[in-house]
């Protein structure tokens, strides 16, 4: 009987082992670099492909999805990027990057895109439900001058129904960087 029960043990502790090593080694496969904010295709962490056009997200970002090609080809998108976030943090990673310097209050006065703006996540191969940035929402562009390779940073997010041309509280935004302009 004892001999029985040692048997069952041991059989009980090689496969609680065995699927252990199995999930160690397989178990993040869906997930690039083992991210489950990362999307299938994408070759670059989320950090990496940041970091090459010198941004971050910003403070307390949710919900985030995103995608990376570090050899897109040229006009396509290298990185999407799409989260939730506070209207006080948007507002200063809206100013700490100078991608708006004044009149973050705003942002429906002619200087920006208005309406639904942004690309369809699935078209850009975002994972996850992202929403598209329906209107009210404002589209920032700025262009990125890496040291001779320019870069091209839209930031897609929404506006507040209540108080016109303000980032709306929680707000989804959605950020796309190209690796050259779309046009000539």
């Amino acid at each position: 009987m004892r001999r029985m029960r040692r048997a069952v043990g041991g059989t009980a502790v090689v496969g609680v082992l065995l699927v252990g090593g199995w999930w160690i080694a397989y178990g993040d496969q869906g997930h690039p670099f083992g991210d489950e904010r990362a999307c299938a295709g994408s070759d670059v962490p989320l950090r990496q492909a940041l970091d090459g056009v010198r941004l971050g997200l910003p403070a307390g970002a949710e919900d985030v999805h995103y995608v990376t090609h570090s050899s897109a080809p040229e006009g396509d998108v290298r990185v999407a990027v799409a989260f939730r976030s506070t209207r006080r943090a948007m507002q200063s990673y809206l100013s700490e990057n100078r991608i708006v310097t004044k009149d973050l209050d705003a942002l429906d006065d002619g200087r920006f895109e208005n309406g639904d703006v942004g690309a369809d996540p699935k078209t850009l191969g975002l994972c996850g439900g992202v929403p598209v940035i329906l209107g009210p929402a404002a589209g920032i562009e700025k262009k990125v001058d890496l040291g001779g390779a320019e870069e091209y940073v839209d930031i897609a997010l929404q506006l507040s129904d209540d108080f016109p041309g303000s980032i709306r509280t929680p707000t989804n935004v959605l950020i796309t960087v190209r690796n050259a302009p779309l046009w000539g």
